[in-house]
């Protein structure tokens, strides 16, 4: 299995994102092509041990930043890492790209170049949140700021596959966020999408949720729109960072303070790798015709080693072609929802 990386993308890039491509082809056996600037790609290489290891450099001139305009930035830098990995893909070269560089570039360059699955109306980035039970899926944190109702439904459709056959949940309870948890609150999209996820029977679909019960595991799946998830989670992770450095300053404060961390240190270790989201891998961007996976701009080694097993997982468990059956049978159940859905 070949893995197509953008080895120019990311807060840490290059030496974060070799040094996770290096580690992911040790660990799970697969080809990482390494898509940038080779000179620079090269001298990152010789700082690992590569022997026995398939990471091919494939050249691409080209950085689409972090501060640049997405949809602009991918077509007018044509031979970028972005759109270098993307037509990788789409030409079958490499069965997945990964990227840690700017997210709305990723999304552009995957849309524009890699296509939709049939059926798809909008793909949806689909990402974890720590929980009391392990973690939550959710979708849509950012791809789609409007959205319909059939939008809501396919988000659910892919999410249950996703929490079922990469995550291992069994039988993925789906939620649709809404700021209560009654049947009939919410705005008009989130009252019309839970009807119609009330009549889709391929999901388990257990009612409303609100923001304030997610972290306990009330759900596996939670449905949004792309506006109101990217804030939700951006809250939630600088809140996390937060309170993280407050408790941080004040035991600095008290000489006995710092004792009781120092002895509980072990058990301070284990609550980060709980709130620690980086061995998830990152945001998968479900509806493409082949696996993208959009790690955080700010992933280190550790992380971009487990976005590629991500992709690795999502192509051995044929996720996309699950999903493309999963759409047809709404389709089947619901042709006119669907058809003048399509042509708006």
């Amino acid at each position: 299995m070949n893995i197509a990386l953008d080895a120019m993308g990311g807060d840490n890039a290059p030496e974060a994102i070799v040094a996770g491509a290096v580690e992911a082809a040790r660990i799970y056996g697969v080809t990482v092509s390494l898509v940038g600037r080779p000179d620079v790609l090269a001298v990152e290489l010789k700082k690992h041990n590569t022997q026995g290891l398939d990471l091919p450099i494939v050249a691409a001139s080209q950085v689409v930043e972090m501060n640049e305009k997405p949809a602009a930035a991918v077509r007018t830098k044509t031979d970028s890492s972005m759109v270098v990995g993307c037509k990788l893909v789409k030409r079958n070269e490499a069965q997945a790209f990964v990227s840690a560089g700017n997210t709305g570039g990723a999304l552009a360059a995957g849309i524009l170049h890699i296509g939709r699955i049939k059926g798809i109306l909008r793909p949806a980035l689909i990402g974890p949140f720590p929980t009391l039970k392990g973690a939550c899926m959710i979708l849509d944190i950012g791809a789609n700021a409007d959205v319909r109702p059939e939008h809501i439904q396919q988000f659910a459709i892919m999410g249950t596959i996703y929490a079922r056959d990469v995550m291992g949940v069994t039988h993925p309870a789906v939620r649709i966020l809404s700021n209560g948890e009654e049947a009939g609150k919410g705005n008009q999209l989130v009252i019309e999408s839970f009807k119609l996820l009330e009549q889709t029977p391929s999901i388990n679909f257990q009612g409303n949720i609100e923001s304030k019960e997610i972290p306990t595991g009330l759900a596996d799946v939670v449905v949004t729109d792309g506006f109101t998830g990217n804030i939700f989670v951006k809250t939630a992770e600088t809140t996390a960072r937060l309170m993280t450095q407050v408790i941080t300053e004040e035991i600095k404060k008290s000489p006995l303070a710092m004792v009781g961390a120092l002895l509980a240190r072990k058990s301070l270790g284990r609550v980060r790798e709980r709130m620690d989201d980086s061995h998830y891998g990152g945001a998968v961007l479900l509806g493409l015709s082949s696996v993208v996976i959009v790690a955080h701009g700010r992933s280190n080694a550790f992380a971009v080693r487990h976005a590629i097993r991500i992709a690795k997982q999502s192509v051995e468990q044929d996720l996309l072609t699950k999903i493309q059956r999963g759409i047809a049978v709404v389709e089947q159940e619901q042709p006119a929802t669907h058809a003048a859905a399509s042509s708006s």
